[in-house]
């Protein structure tokens, strides 16, 4: 099917008339956004704003069966695709890995950041930093998926074609320009060597998800073996199963309640305090122990297909504050 006749360009006229649709409503274009705050309409030129828009929805309809709204979303995925575009996302980004961590450290301390042995633009400094033995994982601060895991000082020698080759994979990358994840864009990619948490022995640590709005963790999405075979399960903060899972997948795993939730769920609303909407990552024991891991604004972009449509509907009507009624399945 040649560009131009068929759904691909059934998506991007449905795109340009609902712009033209914020034109003449008086909602688009805003005023550039105030404050220590970025939008993606502010990012992006006119002509690549469209360009992504567009780019962005096709993938959606792709994946979602249906084309966002950008007037009146509803559903979750559907705010997270409208927010990467028109929503005040704060600036320095916290999409950097990095920033995030000095953001964290101010609210709470350094008692929740896992240790950073070194911080450079390629591997040379780091040979040159000499990190005591031990395990690591060697990460991008601008990007997702960019995790090797090392044992120093061994690795440094013995993979050191790889590891340069991967790193100047991720540096040389603009990770989420072109799907609307801006904010990943706009700062100096770099990497950092940070030290294994071991809570789980050899295995990666059980990596906690909570889904805050308004400052108030509402779901908590547990995966499990993250880079073998990884399984998810979601909750509710008084660790109530709720019986969904990321489409397509085996049917959603359960897992035991952690015996510092209360603690991990302080953690995550501390630091998601004053946003309209943030996923904070935690790595825990389940005990006692816990590290923070990234702060995230827009999950999965807005590609993540829940098993259960309603609950994707349920999940985005906490964008709205106040009382809101436990999902029903």
């Amino acid at each position: 099917m040649r560009e131009g006749a068929g759904p691909r360009s059934l998506v991007a006229a449905n795109i340009i008339g609902q712009l033209g649709f914020l034109v003449v409503t008086g909602k688009w274009p805003q005023p550039p956004s105030v404050g220590n705050t970025m939008r993606g309409v502010d990012f992006y030129s006119p002509k690549d704003f469209v360009r992504v828009l567009i780019h962005g929805a096709r993938a959606f309809e792709a994946r979602q069966g249906y084309v966002p709204r950008l007037a009146s979303p509803t559903s979750f995925n559907e705010h997270i695709f409208v927010r990467k575009f028109f929503a005040p996302l704060p600036v320095p980004s916290l999409g950097d890995k990095l920033t995030a961590k000095d953001y964290v450290k101010a609210r709470l301390g350094d008692e929740f950041l896992p240790v950073v042995a070194w911080v450079g633009d390629d591997v040379g400094g780091l040979v040159a930093a000499k990190p005591p033995a031990g395990r690591y994982v060697l990460k991008a601060n601008h990007s997702w998926e960019t995790n090797l895991f090392l044992n120093l000082p061994s690795d440094l020698s013995a993979k050191r074609d790889q590891i340069e080759q991967r790193t100047m994979e991720w540096l040389t990358s603009k990770p989420g320009y072109d799907s609307g994840e801006w904010h990943y864009c706009i700062f100096k990619p770099k990497l950092f060597l940070e030290e294994f948490i071991d809570f789980n022995g050899n295995q990666t640590p059980d990596d906690y998800k909570f889904f805050c709005f308004h400052g108030k963790a509402w779901v908590i999405e547990v995966d499990v073996d993250r880079f073998t075979q990884m399984r998810t399960a979601l909750y509710t903060p008084d660790w109530t199963h709720i019986p969904v899972a990321y489409a397509p997948s085996d049917a959603p795993i359960q897992r035991p309640q952690p015996q510092n939730l209360e603690e991990m769920i302080r953690v995550a609303e501390a630091i998601a305090e004053g946003m309209e909407f943030a996923r904070v990552d935690l790595y825990s024991d389940g005990k006692s122990k816990i590290k923070f891991g990234e702060i995230t604004f827009t999950p999965g972009d807005a590609l993540c297909r829940f098993s259960d449509f309603k609950f994707d509907l349920w999940l985005g009507t906490l964008f709205k504050e106040g009382s809101h009624e436990p999902f029903q399945t």
